[in-house]
């Protein structure tokens, strides 16, 4: 049985009543994420990997800033930086930053 990171169940649980959301997101078991210096980490063993991941920025926006997680994501490939985005920037929408300031 694979034990995934504290990091990856955190962010499935906070989607787990919303299936077809948390099943987009089972992609992150594949990959190693952790925290450092105010970045969520995403190392992805592929390229391909990393764009899916990518794509998954808008949800994994919303439970990174409603638990303090981070100020940035990094998507890296085998420790090479593929994408970096500043948390709470242009993909959240304005439908989920409403719901962040009600919830907050």
């Amino acid at each position: 049985m694979k034990r995934y990171q504290q990091l990856t169940r955190l962010i499935w649980n906070y989607y787990r009543e919303d299936n077809s959301e948390s099943q987009r997101l089972k992609i992150l078991g594949n990959c190693k994420v952790n925290r450092r210096w105010g970045d969520f980490r995403i190392n992805c063993p592929s390229i391909e990997i990393a764009e899916t991941v990518s794509d998954l920025i808008p949800l994994l926006e919303l439970p990174i800033i409603k638990l303090r997680l981070a100020k940035r994501i990094k998507i890296l490939i085998e420790g090479e930086l593929f994408s970096l985005v500043t948390v709470g920037s242009q993909y959240l929408t304005p439908a989920d930053a409403k719901k962040f300031l009600s919830n907050y």
